[in-house]
């Protein structure tokens, strides 16, 4: 074959490979599934307005909305840096609130919302708490029938936020729903008494005790009642002994000191038959029983 045409020959097959790679490419680009942050977003109308225009169909519309931000969630990682984290974030929490803007009694987006939301990143943070508690409070406004609410949002304020009266609040306008577990109203008494209100803590232990109809709901709460007044009567002594050292320059060296004294009107009885003690920091302790006490940690939540 004369160089020429072999020169020719390879040339042109050059040309039909390029052109070949070309059109693969664009067939490629074609096909490929479109980027999610270009799909999986709210529709282009308001949702009070995509409400209006939906005509009886707004929970299908909710639906819609909600099953896309379960698509979204599975390309968070947790090892994700808070950058590439934040736009997916973002998505989640306008599809959510999207769904909830559409169908306001949505129960299923509420819920979601307390699950997806908050997340921890890669360097240990917690991202996403508010915007759940956005979307519960709404919950809590909407679906006053569900005691599911009050207690999603109520474990975001305590677990995340540590905000322990704001908890204390949700729990009890959960517990004060019909077929709440009794759990939710002692955890509400608890958070109450961590965060130093007792009135709160006490009033509703009081109030769930007089509508409790079996008798092991009965005891429980009982048992809870007598716990916050045990509460109630070591902060006073607590705070009598505080008073008697900056007084006289010491530490009581009993209850019973303190009452003869006048920094209390009375040796304070202990509910559940033990006796009040002072111990050396001035701090005080029932014989009979633990004290009250609720803790939220950064990686869990306990009870004690």
């Amino acid at each position: 074959m004369p160089l020429a045409v072999r020169g020719s020959a390879i040339v042109l097959a050059f040309a039909v490979a390029v052109l070949a790679a070309a059109v693969l490419r664009t067939s490629a680009h074609g096909r490929a599934p479109v980027a999610i942050e270009t799909v999986l977003d709210i529709p282009p109308i308001p949702g009070d307005v995509a409400r209006a225009l939906t005509f009886g169909f707004r929970s299908l519309l909710a639906d819609f909305t909600l099953l896309q931000a379960i698509q979204v969630l599975p390309s968070r990682h947790g090892d994700m840096t808070p950058g590439l984290a934040a736009p997916i974030d973002r998505r989640l929490f306008r599809l959510l609130e999207y769904s909830v803007e559409i169908d306001p009694k949505f129960s299923g987006a509420y819920r979601f919302a307390a699950a997806a939301l908050p997340h921890e990143s890669g360097e240990g943070k917690v991202y996403g708490v508010l915007n759940a508690t956005q979307i519960l409070e709404k919950g809590l406004r909407e679906r006053p029938d569900e005691w599911q609410m009050g207690f999603l949002l109520g474990f975001l304020q305590s677990y995340y936020l540590h905000d322990f009266p704001a908890a204390a609040r949700s729990f009890a306008a959960a517990a004060d729903l019909p077929h709440a577990p009794a759990f939710v109203g002692l955890l509400a008494t608890r958070l109450a008494a961590q965060a130093g209100d007792l009135q709160i803590a006490t009033s509703l232990a009081e109030a769930m005790l007089a509508h409790a109809n079996e008798e092991a709901t009965r005891k429980e709460w009982q048992d809870r009642v007598d716990a916050l007044h045990m509460e109630r009567d070591l902060r006073a002594i607590e705070d009598a002994a505080q008073r008697y050292r900056e007084e006289k320059g010491v530490l009581p060296r009993s209850v019973h000191a303190l009452a003869a004294a006048g920094f209390l009107p009375a040796a304070p009885r202990e509910p559940h038959g033990g006796r009040y003690v002072l111990k050396g920091d001035g701090s005080a302790r029932s014989t009979a029983t633990e004290r009250l006490r609720a803790y939220g940690l950064e990686t869990r939540f306990e009870i004690h």
